[in-house]
Order: structure tokens, then sequence, then C-alpha cells
């Protein structure tokens, strides 16, 4: 039988705040230099120090980054092949994802376009419809 509409809906959006945010790591490398200066002249730190420290924070948010979009992926894939353990990895993934954006203070740009799309997609995974799919009730 085929997932309920609702359910494929929140994959695909899973699967778009996934690309999203390998979207976002990407350019956060091609404007590498922007937060060089940046950091060099909010921080008045030299030349060296503010490359080290922007190298720094583009590694650790790409990691974060690549870790959630696999997470949102994986966990999505799992869900279409009806695992329902995989929605509650997907929930947890996005609710640590949630405490990181906000404990960030990032909470206006992309990371808000983000957290709608996921708010969205949590709720209609958590549907009736998704719930007797992924259940076995349908």
């Amino acid at each position: 039988m085929e997932s309920p509409r609702p359910l494929r809906y929140a994959i695909v959006l899973w699967w778009t705040v996934a690309f999203l945010l390998l979207l976002q790591a990407g350019l956060m490398w091609s404007g590498r230099s922007e937060l060089v200066q940046q950091l060099g002249e909010q921080q008045q730190l030299v030349p060296a120090d503010a490359t080290a420290r922007a190298q720094q924070m583009i590694v650790a948010n790409t990691g974060i980054a690549v870790v959630l979009a696999a997470a949102y992926f994986g966990f999505g894939a799992a869900v279409l092949k009806r695992h329902s353990w995989a929605r509650v990895a997907l929930t947890a993934f996005a609710l640590v994802h949630l405490v990181l954006v906000l404990g960030s203070g990032a909470v206006f740009s992309v990371h808000t376009i983000l957290l709608v799309l996921g708010g969205t997609a949590a709720v209609l995974m958590w549907r009736q419809p998704s719930t007797e799919w992924l259940t076995g009730e349908r």
C-alpha cells in the first residue's frame, strides 16, 4: 500500500531541509573571505587569527550540517520504508537541530525557513493517517 500523502509531503520537506543545510554549508565555504573580514573587524583579531577562527567555525558548521542532513535523508527514507522507529529518530534529530539553532541565537535568515519547514514536516509526519500507515493499521 502506498504511503499517505501527508507523510510523503513531510518527507519531501525533511529532504528540503537537508538540501538547504548542505547548500548553506557550501555557501559558507564560498563566503569564507567575508567571514574572515567580519571576524577581524568585530572581534579585533589579526588577520591570521581571524582566518583560523573562520576556518574553525566553517568546519564545525559544515560537520553539523552534514550530520543533520544525513539524518534527515536517511531517516526520511526509512520512514517511507515503513519503519516507525525512524519517525521517532527523525523527530529527535529535529529537536536537536532546534536546540542548536536556538542556542546559537541565529533564528533569523535561513534558519527561520528551516524551522518552518521542519515544524510543518513534523506535524504532517505525526498526523493520524501517517501514524496509521506506519503502525500497519491501514
